[in-house]
């Protein structure tokens, strides 16, 4: 007998990036030490990711945050929206780890940053911020949340609410695809295909980018 392949499971993945907070409006970094509250636009931007992820009478079955305030705010405006309960915050879904840049909104600390991201970007991801991490650590956590979540939601589909610097650093890793070229807005949402089978791991692709 001839065996069959098991295709893949395909996980339609919305990655929404949190509404606007006050570490946005002074430009802090926000890894640990500072975790800023929404602003009014965040709220609203919040409330109108709502409406967006509810376009054509899509349903998801999963919906999980990163553990930072931003996030877990802006999960909770749209858990209540959507009438989809938070799953879980992972760990995994936290921002980029800046190390000795954390709260820091110093234009030397934005110098280092800068410099840290254009070494991944030209491949050398073994590149790691002064106490903090690597290319290649962010790249691999990325991939176990994504992994996690599709494994959780399956075919349904399901709303990560994390970051935008995080996702973007790590795209080329996970897709083979190339850097989007610009930050993902707050209140943006890019949309992955996650196909996960029992011989060919996981692979990502990204769809969308707003």
């Amino acid at each position: 007998m001839i065996p069959t392949s098991v295709p893949p499971i395909l996980t339609p993945v919305y990655w929404v990036r949190h509404g606007e907070n006050t570490a946005n409006l002074s430009r802090r970094f926000s890894y640990r030490v500072f975790d800023g509250d929404l602003t009014d636009r965040g709220v609203a931007q919040a409330q109108e990711l709502t409406r967006a992820l509810r376009v054509n009478g899509r349903h998801y079955g999963l919906l999980v945050c990163s553990p930072l305030r931003r996030a877990q705010q802006t999960a909770r405006i749209v858990s209540a929206g959507l009438g989809l309960p938070i799953e879980a915050e992972l760990e995994d879904l936290r921002e980029v780890n800046v190390g000795d840049l954390d709260g820091r909104n110093d234009e030397a600390a934005w110098d280092v940053y800068g410099a840290v991201l254009e070494r991944w970007r030209s491949g050398h991801l073994e590149t790691r911020f002064p106490g903090g991490e690597s290319g290649d650590e962010l790249a691999a956590r990325m991939e176990r949340a994504l992994q996690t979540v599709a494994g959780r939601a399956g075919s349904s589909g399901a709303v990560i609410i994390a970051h935008g610097a995080n996702i973007r650093a790590a795209i080329p890793t996970l897709t083979g695809q190339p850097d989007p070229g610009i930050d993902l807005a707050t209140g943006g949402i890019a949309r992955f295909t996650v196909a996960a089978g029992p011989r060919s791991g996981s692979r990502v692709t990204l769809e969308a980018w707003t």
